[in-house]
């Protein structure tokens, strides 16, 4: 009887010391972009008539970057062609299109999208056609016609620091969109 008291004994406390170092439940979020559009285009960047996948926000020293409003203002915009070669331009009156944005790399901070680079303290400010700066809760934007020029869909970003002065070093984030004609 001992023995058995014993073993029941030691089995319980096997099963309260696995309990305690249970790991955490595995929990977590997973972001799904996609788009249900009128209008099918493949899209680029476009920065100063050059296009392609890379924005290029400069090369400033570390007070610039740390100034009132960060590095000068890049304008830039999203490009679609139709698979004919023709531009995809936003069709008249009651049609619009949303372009949201969400991080590829990292997540939205308070002010900006988070840089993967070695330049500490620094975020990329990607705002919309009014300057209005995306984040976690301002993901999407909506264009009319005026707002698109031959079917650009202007952007604007620069560098910033993150509240803490900003080091010199790479800065490097990167953000997906989703375009969606309505």
């Amino acid at each position: 009887m001992k023995k058995t008291l014993l073993i029941l004994t030691a089995l319980g406390s096997l099963s309260v010391a696995s309990s305690a170092f249970a790991a955490p439940e595995n929990v977590g979020t997973i972001r799904f972009i996609g788009s249900i559009t009128d209008t099918t285009c493949d899209f680029t960047g476009e920065q100063g008539g050059a296009q392609g996948n890379v924005i290029n926000l400069g090369t400033h020293t570390a007070a610039v970057v740390n100034g009132a409003t960060g590095s000068p203002v890049v304008d830039f915009s999203l490009v679609g062609t139709k698979p004919d070669g023709s531009a995809c331009e936003i069709g008249g009156a009651g049609k619009s299109v949303d372009v949201s944005w969400v991080p590829a790399s990292g997540s939205w901070t308070a002010s900006g999208l988070q840089s993967s680079g070695t330049a500490a303290n620094t975020v990329v400010k990607l705002m919309d056609k009014d300057s209005k700066a995306f984040n976690a809760l301002y993901e999407t934007v909506n264009y009319v016609e005026a707002d698109a020029p031959n079917g650009k869909l202007p952007f604007k970003a620069n560098i910033m620091n993150t509240g803490t002065a900003a080091t010199p070093g790479t800065v490097i984030s990167a953000a997906k969109f989703a375009v969606a004609y309505k």
